[in-house]
């Protein structure tokens, strides 16, 4: 490994989406952003919906939406375990525009037995993938 690489592996339920070699990687912690690079201290994060990027060993840089889920940092190591991840590019703004309607609709309706947690998670994601294909 360079001496300015980090190993990264970033995991959802359904597979491993990145493991290799990276210059940099930044995410959004429940503290705020943060972001991990060559021998930083030992560090495990909540991650809350948002941007996911990394910088390759190429020079590549990878941009994602997440919904969250945990960051480890330890000996070089960054591990993402990801509740799910998708790339930039493959975002369908109507599609997210519709979550994020549907979110609202159960965040604002008065019919018990919604899961307004859920919702509020929902609207987090669904404005993460809106703002990401809009900037």
């Amino acid at each position: 490994m360079s001496d300015s690489l980090i190993h990264l592996e970033i995991v959802t339920p359904g597979k491993v989406v990145f493991a290799g070699e990276v210059k940099s990687f930044t995410a959004p912690g429940s503290e705020g952003m943060f972001q991990i690079l060559r021998n930083h201290a030992p560090f495990i994060s909540t991650i809350i919906p948002g941007p996911v990027k990394f910088t390759a060993a190429t020079g590549d840089t990878k941009n994602f939406v997440t919904s969250g889920g945990t960051v480890e940092v330890h000996d070089n190591r960054i591990t993402m375990l990801a509740e799910s991840l998708i790339p930039v590019e493959d975002i369908d703004i109507a599609s997210a525009e519709k979550e994020r309607a549907e979110a609202e609709r159960v965040l604002e309706s008065k019919e018990p037995g919604l899961d307004k947690e859920a919702a509020k998670h929902a609207l987090l994601t669904a404005k993460a993938k809106i703002k990401a294909v809009s900037a």
